[in-house]
């Protein structure tokens, strides 16, 4: 039965825009165009279909319950029909409608379940499109075989040398398709190589529903993979944007792609691209391709492994916005990061040097069908219970360079993935991810925090807070952080442990700190003698050189920006 009903009957806000703002877009197709628009403000909603001769439609929200809405018609012509209609919100640019029928009574039971049918078709917000991602739900590399819904099989299906698909390999990748060469490419908006960002995705019991884009525009596909894959799987890649599950019947006007997936798995450097690598006489054009078989390489001596430092053996964590925490595993020849990856310390001829420059070359190898990975690591130490990796940008297999090692550690390398993802994954030059200590436990500092601070804070929501920051007196590695005025917006009074004291940016101070009562709970306070009276608050993976400047240029959000006063007493009795 259907009850609870709300006479006021506004839609999601999520779903509102203002009058000067875009629409939202639906019936996007592969060549461009947008063939329906959504208006929807306060309790009405305007679809307009531009370029047709289809009539307007106005929907005027009824009644609202349970996150479904009855709507009546009113526009000029018809103000006599009823339809219910609810929203699938699957990210702040991505919304799906479930519709029912029209009727031309009020009828509640439209809104029922069984009645509402799933629009395939997702509406798109263009202006937050930029700032919207969502890592990929699957990961895996695939041999490719593509087949067009309007020109049919692809003529290099036939090639020895297979096209390929990857997906997360690494965390942040993305998915990305290797076309071979532009004799190949597909009738399809993307180059010959192509990485795509993951913008969101969703599930039901057999598929999962993934909106893909283009990393230098927004250019979108909807790709339909299954959940449970096997060594040969089927993904269906939509140009036109239309998430369903009938593809490969009468679906003459939409224009898409079925891929057809093959995982070959990739267990070492020296690996031959595809099986008929055997059967051939090798060339120049071969060797790239067919490594093993060439000689190129030898399986049985594969690189030598290294070592990480030894000090840094143990588990780790990084804590990372809103409120994410990642747990890192070290042990003397690998690093393992919570959905980023593993990196096998391996030395090459030309390696840098990592008992002195802490620079490490590393493989990642999959049993998924992800062609190996070669990364380059930076480790710094800040203390017994902080240190700090930087990761560089990945180069995947093949390769026959043979100054791999400088290649793949090059400055050049060091950098953040194109936004939004920024510096998720990757960092900043210069800068990286600070993570603290599990185990061991951690071994607490002395703050160095010489006087009383009385200090406003400012929330990111624009809320200022007054308050003190003081060490204790009885123990100089011990910090409070207390506020008298502001209710439950922020913790009357936190008791922090010191970890870590570094060096920021020119003039900059960075401390590091861990909630005595939540150990998961760490973060930083960034001081510049630039700006004397000023800090910022940041949670533990942003506190990098890059903190100061990005909270002053609104680039970062800090969970905190901190003015101060210091006060004549050094600490406080607790």
């Amino acid at each position: 039965a259907l009850i609870t009903l709300v006479t006021s009957c506004d839609f999601p806000k999520a779903l509102l825009i203002k009058n000067d703002e875009d629409p939202w877009y639906t019936h996007v197709r592969a060549n461009g165009s947008r063939g329906v628009e959504y208006y929807i403000r306060h309790n009405v909603i305007e679809i307009l279909y531009p370029g047709s001769n289809k009539t307007p439609v106005r929907w005027k929200c009824s009644t609202s319950f349970h996150e479904k809405h009855l709507l009546k018609r009113e526009d000029h012509l018809i103000n006599s029909y009823y339809v219910c209609a609810k929203f699938l919100v699957r990210s702040r640019s991505i919304v799906q409608v479930m519709w029912s029928r029209e009727v031309k009574v009020f009828d509640l039971s439209l809104c029922e379940d069984k009645n509402l049918i799933l629009d395939p078709w997702p509406l798109v917000r263009y202006t937050t499109l930029y700032t919207d991602y969502k890592p990929c739900p699957f990961s895996g590399g695939y041999d490719m075989k593509v087949e067009d819904s309007r020109l049919g099989e692809n003529g290099c299906n036939r090639m020895l040398r297979p096209m390929r698909m990857e997906a997360e390999c690494l965390g942040g990748e993305g998915v990305s398709f290797d076309f071979i060469s532009s004799n190949c490419l597909p009738d399809i908006k993307m180059y010959v190589k192509q990485k795509t960002m993951c913008v969101t995705h969703w599930r039901d019991q057999v598929n999962f529903y993934v909106i893909l884009r283009r990393n230098e525009d927004d250019d979108l596909w909807c790709m339909v993979m299954p959940v449970r894959r096997h060594a040969r799987t089927t993904a269906y890649l939509f140009a036109d944007l239309s998430c369903r599950t009938d593809a490969g019947k009468t679906l003459n006007d939409l224009k898409y792609f079925t891929l057809h997936l093959h995982t070959r798995v990739y267990r070492s450097l020296c690996e031959d691209e595809y099986d008929k690598c055997s059967e051939l006489e090798c060339n120049s054009f071969l060797k790239h391709e067919c490594q093993k078989s060439c000689k190129v390489c030898d399986p049985d001596s594969p690189p030598p492994s290294c070592e990480y430092p030894e000090n840094i053996d143990g588990t780790w964590f990084l804590k990372t916005p809103p409120d994410r925490v990642t747990n890192i595993e070290i042990t003397r020849s690998n690093l393992s990061i919570e959905n980023v990856g593993n990196f096998l310390c391996v030395m090459f001829p030309d390696s840098p040097k990592s008992k002195t420059s802490n620079i490490y070359t590393a493989i990642s190898l999959y049993d998924n069908g992800c062609r190996p990975r070669y990364t380059c690591v930076k480790i710094r130490r800040f203390g017994q219970s902080v240190i700090r990796y930087t990761l560089s940008q990945s180069h995947a297999w093949p390769s026959l360079a043979s100054d791999i090692g400088e290649m793949v550690c090059n400055e050049d390398r060091f950098h953040a993935d194109p936004l939004p993802i920024d510096d998720m994954y990757r960092s900043y030059e210069g800068a990286g991810k600070p993570i603290v200590a599990h185990h061991p436990r951690p071994e607490p500092i002395n703050c160095n925090v010489t006087s009383i601070h009385t200090i406003s804070a400012t929330l990111p929501e624009g809320y200022v807070c007054l308050g003190s920051l003081y060490h204790h007196c009885e123990d100089a590695t011990k910090l409070r952080m207390e506020f008298g005025s502001c209710g439950n917006l922020i913790p009357a009074s936190t008791d922090y442990r010191c970890l870590a004291d570094f060096e920021g940016h020119y003039w900059e101070r960075i401390l590091l700190v861990q909630n005595v009562n939540d150990e998961t709970d760490a973060i930083c306070f960034v001081f510049s003698k630039i700006y004397p009276t000023e800090a910022y608050v940041f949670t533990a993976s942003q506190c990098d050189q890059k903190s100061f400047s990005f909270a002053r240029g609104g680039i970062r959000k800090p969970l905190l920006k901190l003015e101060f006063r210091k006060e004549p007493e050094p600490c406080k009795s607790i």
